[in-house]
């Protein structure tokens, strides 16, 4: 595939920054970004215009933030002044289309942000992007490639989509069913949590690897521990020992829940696990293994646990040590779980793993989000493949 610069296919404007007192928040003038800080999904948002702007950009040209940070992009919805944190670059339509120029330097930003200088902060200058080096296939091959890359941008976009509405659906749901979990106004039989539980257990402190090896086992932590789901990338592996591994092992339907941090707002969250693989977890965690005989769902426990009154409430139970906030197993056995009628406790988790079911075949086959745009723009962009 033929390399070029990219002053060769593209027009390049740096951003520059007009007098302050030409600046307003009232729709004066063109709208004025400054950096990176302005930057949405797609197009920046509008915060700020500009009376008397010194550099322009025009609908349709990429916006690339020059300046801490270095690399990221966006799209310029309609004209508009830019600042010095930014530059616009336009391509000539005769010899490169626009999206696949701005896949370029998505993909390009690593050796972009390499090439940043300055002791304060990394930027690079107009000459830096100017002889990039690029790629340049033929406008039939660049259409292609651009309309994989995105194809497979809108399935991530739809796929994050998917994750925030199963975030708001399920505690929603769990509301409706049940009502406040601490107010209680279905006035459902109240148990203490530590008699609906056969074993709370705290996990394993020893040291972590990013990488597996043989005997290995993939340790939860804090960060796979998301609201109602485990997220496996980047998962950490460590050996344990027979005792140990058995001991902390865990099993369908166990519970995880975060019980340190120094955010407030990570104490509490727990999902259940159900994940035909074998793990353990972390010693940040506790696991909760319900009692056998049908008293409580996994899932409503979870439900009940993450609900935001409820969690006010493991809040106020939780010791700071040194800028730390920490449940015990004591604390969590405390708590006052009200305990519906089995059946319905039951229609929810269906009703959950339902959802989850969904937003995980909607993600099947694509892999990560990292991944998918790693790979695919690795090998269409470095190959022309």
């Amino acid at each position: 595939m033929r390399m070029v610069a990219l002053a060769e296919i593209a027009a390049i404007t740096a951003g520059q920054s007009p007098p302050g007192s030409t600046y307003n928040d009232d729709g004066r003038g063109l709208p004025f970004f400054q950096g990176k800080a302005d930057f949405g999904e797609i197009h920046p948002t509008v915060r700020k215009w500009c009376s008397a702007p010194k550099k322009t950009a025009e609908a349709g040209d990429i916006l690339i933030s020059v300046r801490a940070p270095v690399g990221p992009t966006n799209v310029a919805a309609e004209r508009c002044c830019i600042g010095r944190g930014l530059a616009a670059v336009r391509p000539d339509d005769a010899s490169a289309l626009p999206d696949f120029v701005h896949w370029i330097l998505k993909y390009r930003e690593p050796e972009l942000v390499a090439r940043a200088r300055g002791s304060t902060f990394g930027a690079i200058a107009q000459k830096d992007l100017k002889s990039l080096m690029v790629p340049l296939p033929p406008l039939d091959e660049q259409r292609r490639i651009a309309g994989i890359l995105n194809r497979a941008a809108k399935i991530e976009r739809l796929r994050a989509r998917a994750r925030e509405l199963m975030g708001e659906f399920i505690p929603a749901l769990f509301v409706r069913m049940f009502g406040d979990p601490v107010e209680n106004p279905m006035g459902w039989e109240i148990r203490r949590f530590g008699e609906l539980v056969e074993e709370f257990r705290y996990g394993t402190s020893r040291k972590c690897s990013a990488e597996a090896s043989d005997g290995q086992l993939p340790i939860l932590r804090i960060p796979n521990v998301l609201r109602n789901v485990i997220d496996w990338s980047g998962v950490k592996f460590a050996a344990l020992d027979d005792r140990e591994a058995n001991a902390i092992r865990l099993e369908d339907g166990d519970i995880l829940l975060v019980r340190t941090n120094g955010n407030p707002e990570y104490i509490g969250r727990c999902a259940v696990f159900r994940d035909n693989r074998p793990a353990a977890y972390a010693s940040y965690l506790i696991r909760a293994r319900l009692r056998s005989g049908g008293l409580v769902a996994s899932e409503y426990i979870a439900g009940t646990l993450s609900n935001v009154m409820m969690r006010r409430v493991l809040l106020s139970l939780a010791r700071t040590t040194a800028g730390n906030y920490n449940i015990n197993i004591a604390s969590l056995g405390s708590l006052a779980i009200p305990v519906p009628p089995i059946e319905r406790q039951r229609r929810y988790a269906q009703l959950v793993q339902t959802t989850r079911s969904a937003v995980a075949v909607a993600e099947s086959g694509y892999g990560t989000t990292p991944v998918l745009s790693i790979t695919l723009m690795s090998r269409l962009l470095d190959t022309g493949a």
